[in-house]
């Protein structure tokens, strides 16, 4: 008997920072987090050193010590450097993709130690 196994990791909500110098927000993960679509929108973000996780959370539900990121009504941000810099991340060559952890909110999952409010991504392999 063969065993298919499953993956929590959702497909279709990821960040990306493409090769333009832009951060990307999919319109599966503007769905989850509840922004609505065509209007612009600002993140905070922040890097688990740790665990290398990617940390996302909207401005006005996580009380982050940093200034947000203010993104289009594409769901696009010219900062993706900003981004690396900060988590101090290199990649070989962009675009990379980080996808969501689970299906929502970092703290509703008890294996991810975060505040109410943010989300967890995981980069691509």
């Amino acid at each position: 008997m063969a065993i298919t196994w499953i993956s929590s990791q959702s497909n279709n909500a990821f960040i990306t920072l493409d090769n333009q110098g832009r951060i990307a927000i999919s319109a599966g993960l503007r769905d989850i987090i509840g922004i609505p679509r065509k209007t612009p929108f600002a993140l905070v973000f922040g890097y688990d050193a740790e665990t290398g996780y990617l940390i996302a959370g909207k401005p006005e539900l996580v009380k982050a010590d940093a200034e947000p990121f203010k993104f289009d009504t594409r769901g696009y941000c010219k900062r993706a450097a900003t981004v690396l810099k900060g988590a101090d991340i290199t990649i070989k060559a962009p675009p990379v993709r980080f996808y969501l952890i689970g299906d929502g909110e970092a703290a509703k999952q008890a294996h991810l130690p975060y505040p109410k409010g943010v989300y967890a991504f995981r980069m691509e392999d």
